[in-house]
């Protein structure tokens, strides 16, 4: 027997219905404003995210004085200890080392970081040298030069920890849109090549919303992945348990730090540690060793070993004894676990690195996305609501 008009199947679907409609409603709402409410600041964080996934190479670019460097045929590097103590005499006596960022290719500045004292305000001086001469080329504060202040833009919105937080915040409203986006894009399967399609032959209202819809499925997971990327980096005090739920992460830094402080030893200089550093991993390239940060403080050198996914600061790195040259720890991507690869990756995918230049043009190309989606957003949403408004005028009169 079929079910009759008005009968409880009927009532039944017409529920099930009305749920649906409820949730799509639920899910349009949430999406809508929080395109209108925060969409600016997920452009606005896309495009400085853009520009910097080839910060250093623009840096480089506009500050070639300060950056690059000729080096002569067959020219060797000058010592690390002299590059520092060249860098050391470039700025007030108070300041420290904090560390040492080796050329990234052979046209490039050895930089020194120096800590500007609290009561000075704070803040960090990046001294560069070059690397064959050990001759100072120039000193920038951090935060006052044009690719620092995007770095700082994108990262706290010039607002210290309080922007940060916002920033964080941003990248959980941004995953939220991207779900609730995809919800309302879901397809059913006998109509899923259609979805990831946009008719160009169609009015032009109808073009744009094809357009935000499919560009925002095409490049959802990428965009979930940088901004999941993006919230460890600002909160990993509460990533870190949740990975380590399900992988145990590995405290790497030495509890014990050097017990010869107060033995009257010489201090090993840099060139004594790199040295330690190349003779435990010849073949792996020195990028970056900083200082210890008190007396009692060590060592802690950078090491970039082919196939490591981070490659602009590598995945491997020693803690040495700055008294006895002692290695105290040691990192390296073949003894780390599942939960600390986990978290190696968070950056090197946020910046596109870990997929070398292929992967930095797409995160490069997808940092313009949010513009794209916001923009096409709010025309949607002004065509119809003056449809809306044109209605209720028509009605009224």
């Amino acid at each position: 027997m079929f079910a009759k008009a008005g009968s409880t199947t009927d009532i039944v679907f017409d529920s099930v219905a009305a749920r649906r409609i409820l949730k799509h409603r639920l899910w349009r709402k949430i999406h809508l404003y929080l395109g209108l409410f925060v969409g600016f600041l997920f452009a606005f964080s896309g495009l400085t995210g853009s520009a910097l996934v080839f910060y250093k190479a623009i840096d480089e670019f506009l500050n070639p004085e300060l950056l690059i460097v000729e080096p002569g045929t067959d020219v060797a590097r000058a010592p690390l200890a002299e590059i520092i103590n060249a860098a050391q005499e470039a700025v007030p006596g108070e300041m420290k080392p904090t560390q040492l960022i080796l050329p990234r290719h052979s046209q490039a500045t050895a930089i020194v970081r120096f800590a500007i004292p609290e009561a000075d305000g704070g803040g960090q001086v990046r001294v560069s040298v070059n690397p064959f001469t050990a001759e100072v080329l120039g000193e920038r504060e951090w935060g006052g030069y044009f690719m620092s202040v995007i770095y700082k833009l994108h990262y706290t919105l010039l607002l210290g920890d309080v922007g940060e937080t916002i920033v964080g915040i941003m990248g959980l409203l941004l995953i939220s849109s991207i779900l609730s986006g995809l919800v309302l894009w879901w397809p059913k399967l006998t109509k899923l090549s259609r979805a990831f399609t946009f008719r160009r032959s169609a009015n032009r209202i109808r073009f744009i919303y094809d357009l935000h819809k499919t560009i925002g499925a095409y490049v959802a997971v990428v965009l979930v992945v940088i901004a999941f990327s993006g919230i460890y980096m600002i909160f990993p005090q509460y990533v870190k348990p949740l990975v380590g739920m399900v992988s145990p992460l590995t405290e790497i830094m030495p509890v014990q730090l050097s017990t010869a402080a107060d033995t009257g030893a010489r201090r090993l200089d840099v060139d004594e540690i790199s040295g330690i550093a190349n003779d435990l991993f010849p073949y792996a390239e020195l990028q970056r060793i900083r200082f210890p940060t008190s007396v009692d403080g060590v060592y802690r050198v950078i090491m970039y070993q082919p196939g490591d996914v981070r490659r602009t600061s590598g995945s491997t790195q020693l803690w040495i004894d700055p008294y006895d040259g002692n290695v105290l720890a040691i990192q390296t991507p073949q003894t780390m676990s599942g939960g600390d690869t986990f978290i190696n990756w968070m950056f090197p995918l946020h910046n596109g690195e870990a997929f070398g230049l292929p992967g930095r043009i797409i995160v490069f190309l997808v940092g313009f996305v949010p513009t794209i989606l916001y923009v096409t957003g709010l025309m949607i949403w002004w065509r119809k609501r003056k449809a809306r408004i044109w209605e209720s005028r028509r009605l009224e009169s």
